[in-house]
């Protein structure tokens, strides 16, 4: 059978043919894009997490048994407070069904109407109502008052207890600082002024007033109370040199003088040992037992706690004050200034008004700023500046257009490009049924882009030189069959061995960069679907218009457009000749040069620096300089309040043991929402007595090891068999009240203990510890640590029966265990230190757990392992997708060839394309986060079109002579591969003046990826191949026919 009966059909039928397919493709672009929810990029940092491997199933499965201790889960810390809890449920809904059964019987009386009552008050003084309901309805309306003001109380900014802090500091703040409120950091570019100068208050004060001028200040700022109502000034802002002021009497931050800072920092040098110690708190002036450890000169006004813990830099009075080096450090290089506004969206119109130039005084200048904005900004400058991806997409509309000559061509090009979209989305969304969308996937236009106009190209290029030979049999039909044999193996082949680049990046386990593989590989073979249908018939219904438009009675076509056809013919077949003898005749001088650049480009890439690993467990959403990014990178880590908020309230790490739950995720890992369900370890039996041994050598054995850390006070739920057992030796009669007997829950039962025993008793110390006051056991954190009990399934009395036992004993079933304490490392973003503490604990927890017994078996550690496990992952998953995406296209690339000699050369020229690529990102400083890391699988993909197109020209040409072949493959696949690199990198070019960090990342990755593919497809490729290039026959094997 004719394998290229489909020639035919392009040729006789092109109309039908691009009628369906626009149908088709319409239709998948459509549909999606109406029937499903447009893609949501407000949070673009979702889906940067690992998912799937060893140490992510349990960080998931950690998070999913703290979710099901929450209120609403299925677990619960005090089995016998949720049955009180049931019991009075129960009580409730049998004396609602009394209620409602005398109700119906006409038996309730009339509640007696309260004449005392007031009209318009809600509470009487007097009551004379008989009958309980009154006193309950009476008693739960003064607890929800009650409730109503604790919460007014602590949440309205104009309440009574704001105005008792008016009064305590005079009125000069309204309110505490707190990480709610927008700020800006002040200090100088050198870092070496001092902010505790009088230059430096001057500054705070003038910049201070240059952000309250701001027109949209007014309608955002808190007011201050007036006469126990709110008035129209705006409150005081929250600076050093005005809690100076404050503390010197002074009305305002101008009135300071050199002698007040001075006695300030004095007072400040005398508090930082307390506050380091954390005796001193944020209401101290409150809190009687702070008032016994702390010097009443501390708790002024609270002033000194907040000024070291929100608005000093830590290095201005350390902790570590004994050191000589830290004595003599009175230099206040950045300070805080925080604003009485809201740090939330709210404040776009207020930082759009700021001035630059407003916000600098002599040497000091606003060097950061958190306005809680970032991410409403970034969504804002992301569909903003597509003009750029807009321009850059016109660029290429224009060279497709100078190329081609056809307006029909150029415009159905693009339409490929979008179409190629389209379907992708459609099957990603429809078929697949991904609900998930990454910031990432955009990537792919960039893909789509580069993909479809180097194949628009290939084509044209190759139509041309059909066109040439003068098809004088066969005509139309015979031009298409030959173009589709010349142009769609190398187009096959390159979409093939991209496509497979792509998906070869699912090997990743992180969730972005999977979709990101998933939909860049689709698009690429919906590209290659279109190039074989709908390209090859708008290049013949173009032929058919350009044949009738260059007609000699149009004078115009004649006359202009002819002329400059011939003349940019002419200078592409000038620049194919010139091309071909500077890669041929210099061709020792680009193997030895290029040779040597990739070969240095490996010691870049896998010796020193090396793929560096990202030291930011944030996103940066724009670039360095910006306010913003440097607040985020540089600043925050300054200051002890945004310090601990990243450490999690703890610069330890936690070592946590659990038992009773699987360390599985069975969610949808394409999904980062997604979680799954917990699933419980039916092996888990805490309650054996052998278990019970084990647990206790357990917890003895790792406070004896080097990696824990003693923490002071009492550590009640850490290891509960060892306060269980404390417990227990209680004796078995109260000896105050000489109540009922405690039995079996005191000292008559010997350790181990029975399984009922241990079950009973450990609901009975976990309800007494829940009854100790919370702040003596819990260290003012979530309790994560200790059994976790099932709940008691919710059932009611039936309104039909008596059957009121139904809740007669309460569940005490074990379902899981938590054991936790401090270890020795701190938290830090370093990828070698967490890499040591995960194995160093990893490997003593299996030593453990391989002499344990059969119901302790599957216990597992975790701790705070999340952004190491992001970097582990980015770094492996990276080296693994270019190893696979290597192995594939060369697999590909021999399938097609045949020749496993071409084959070897293209695949040396992309490797080495791809590594001189990623070496420059290494030298320009770039950081192996979760964009770069798909910038590295889309250079992969994009590397490989022009080495394989000169591949499988050099293939196609039957000269015997291996130069003349290579400039065969030149002059047909020299032109249009600059072309395609032009445009792309041209686009990539046009995104550079953006302010989102990502189009500027895609512009310079655009540019260094397609030139340097195409230097290396042309000045290494192609002169390799005439030095050691293969003849037509040798190492050339043929399929059966």
């Amino acid at each position: 059978m004719e394998v290229w009966w489909f020639s035919r059909v392009v040729a006789h039928h092109p109309y039908a043919i691009l009628a369906a397919v626009f149908v088709f493709s319409s239709t998948c672009l459509i549909v999606p894009l109406t029937t499903k929810k447009f893609p949501d990029f407000s949070d673009p940092q979702l889906g940067f997490e690992a998912r799937g491997t060893v140490l992510a199933q349990r960080l998931t499965a950690w998070q999913n048994l703290m979710d099901a201790t929450a209120p609403r889960g299925e677990l619960v810390n005090n089995p016998l407070e949720y049955y009180q809890y049931l019991q009075q449920l129960s009580q409730l809904n049998e004396t609602t069904f009394r209620n409602h059964s005398r109700t119906s019987q006409g038996i309730v009386r009339k509640r007696p109407r309260i004449k005392n009552r007031k009209k318009g008050k809600k509470y009487g003084k007097h009551n004379n109502g008989t009958g309980k309901d009154p006193d309950v309805t009476e008693d739960r309306d003064m607890w929800e008052e009650l409730l109503e003001l604790r919460t007014k109380n602590r949440l309205d900014n104009s309440d009574d207890h704001d105005e008792r802090n008016h009064l305590e500091s005079d009125g000069f703040f309204c309110n505490l600082p707190t990480a709610s409120y927008a700020r800006v950091v002040l200090g100088s570019e050198s870092g070496e002024n001092n902010l505790w100068s009088m230059e430096g208050v001057l500054a705070q004060c003038h910049v201070d007033a240059a952000l309250r001028a701001n027109p949209e200040f007014s309608t955002l700022c808190q007011t201050q109370m007036e006469h126990g109502r709110a008035g129209q000034k705006c409150c005081r802002s929250w600076s050093p040199a005005n809690y100076v002021a404050l503390l010197s009497n002074r009305s305002s931050c101008l009135g300071v003088t050199e002698s007040d800072l001075g006695r300030v920092e004095i007072l400040l040098q005398r508090c930082a040992d307390f506050y380091h110690n954390l005796q001193l708190t944020p209401d101290c002036a409150e809190d009687l037992s702070c008032q016994r450890r702390v010097p009443a000169e501390c708790y002024t006004h609270n002033a000194p706690y907040h000024l070291l813990h929100y608005l000093l830099d830590v290095d201005f009075i350390p902790s570590n004050r004994r050191s000589p080096a830290n004595k003599i450090n009175s230099t206040l290089r950045s300070a805080m200034l925080f604003l009485p506004i809201a740090a939330s969206s709210a404040s776009l119109d207020f930082y759009r008004g700021l001035s630059v130039d407003g916000l600098t005084y002599g040497k000091f200048r606003v060097l950061g700023m958190q306005l809680g904005l970032k991410s409403t900004l970034f969504d804002r400058l992301l569909v903003s500046d597509s003009r750029l991806v807009l321009a850059g997409f016109a660029f290429v509309t224009i060279c497709i257009w100078v190329y081609t000559g056809s307006l029909l061509l150029t415009a159905t090009t693009i339409l490929a490009v979008l179409f190629s979209l389209g379907i992708s989305y459609a099957v990603y969304t429809l078929v697949l049924r991904i609900t998930f969308f990454p910031f990432m996937n955009l990537l792919a236009i960039v893909v789509a882009v580069g993909i479809g106009a180097d194949d628009a190209f290939i084509f044209c290029k190759v139509w041309e030189c059909g066109k040439q030979q003068k098809l004088t049999n066969g005509g139309l039909v015979r031009l298409v069959q030959e173009t589709m044999k010349h142009a769609l193996p190398s187009m096959f082949v390159t979409s093939l061995t991209t496509a497979v680049a792509f998906f070869a990046s699912i090997v990743s386990n992180v969730t972005a960069i999977n979709c990101f593989s998933l939909f860049s590989g689709m698009t690429v073979i919906a590209n290659f679907f279109l190039m074989v249908t709908w390209l090859p018939a708008s290049v013949v219904i173009s032929e058919h218009c350009r044949l009738s438009f260059l007609s000699p009675a149009n004078f115009i076509a004649r006359k202009i457009i002819r002329p400059l056809r011939i003349f940019a013919d002419k200078m592409a077949t000038g620049f194919g000749k010139l091309l071909t003898r500077i890669a041929i005749d210099l061709r020792w001088l680009w193997l030895v040069g290029l040779g040597g650049v990739a070969i240095a480009s490996c010691m870049v890439v896998f010796r020193y620096p090396g793929l560096q690993l990202p030291d930011s467990p944030d996103f940066q959403l724009f670039d360095s300089s910006h306010p913003f990014e440097r607040y985020d990178l540089v600043y925050a880590r300054r200051f002890w309040f945004e310090k601990l908020d990243m450490s999690d309230g703890s610069e330890v790490l936690p070592l946590r043991f659990v038992w009773g739950v699987k360390p599985v995720d069975n969610g949808d890992y394409l999904d980062p929402k997604a979680r799954g369900n917990l699933e419980w370890d039916e092996s888990f039996d805490v309650s054996n007595p052998k278990s019970q041994l084990w647990l206790q050598q357990f917890c003895r054995g790792l406070r004896a090891q080097p990696f824990y850390r003693s923490t002071r006070g009492p550590l009640l739920p850490n290891c509960f068999i060892e306060s269980l057992r404390s417990w227990m030796q209680r004796r078995c009669e109260d000896p105050i009240t000489m109540r009922a007997d405690r039995e079996p829950c005191c000292e008559r039962n010997p350790f181990p203990y029975m399984p009922a025993v241990l079950q009973r008793c450990a609901a009975e110390a976990s309800a007494e510890l829940h009854r100790t006051p919370a702040h003596l056991w819990n260290r003012e954190g979530p309790v994560t640590a200790g059994l976790k009990f099932a709940k008691e399934p919710l059932q009611l009395p039936s309104t039909s029966s008596n059957d009121t036992k139904s809740l007669a004993y309460p569940s005490t079933k074990i379902k899981a265990l938590v054991v936790e304490y401090d270890s020795t490392h701190a938290y830090s973003l370093s990828f070698a230190e967490m890499d040591q503490f995960y194995h160093q604990v990893e490997t003593w927890m299996q030593d453990q757990l391989s002499s344990a017994p059969l119901g302790m078996r599957g216990g597992w550690f975790v701790s705070r392992l999340e952004f190491y496990e992001l970097q582990r992952t980015l770094y492996e998953g990276t080296l693994w997708a270019m190893g696979v995406s290597m192995i594939l296209a060369l697999t590909v690339l021999a399938l097609v060839t045949l020749n496993p000699l071409v084959s070897l050369y293209a695949i040396l020229a992309i490797g080495a394309a791809i590594v001189v690529t990623v070496s420059a990102l290494v030298l320009l400083n770039w950081r192996l986060n979760v964009l770069e890391s798909v910038a590295v699988s889309t250079a992969i993909g994009l590397a490989v079109d022009f080495s394989l197109h000169y591949g499988v020209s050099y293939r196609a040409c039957n000269s015997e002579d291996r130069i003349d072949r290579v400039k065969a493959a030149l002059e047909q696949m020299g032109g249009p591969t600059l072309m395609a690199a032009v445009t792309s990198g041209a686009a990539g070019a046009l995104m550079l003046p953006s302010h989102v960090l990502a189009y500027i990342q895609i512009g310079v990755f655009l540019l260094l990826v397609m030139g340097i593919s195409w230097l290396y497809a042309t000045f290494f490729l192609c002169p390799l191949l005439a030095v050691v290039g293969p003849s037509p026959h040798f190492a050339q094997f043929q399929y059966p026919r």
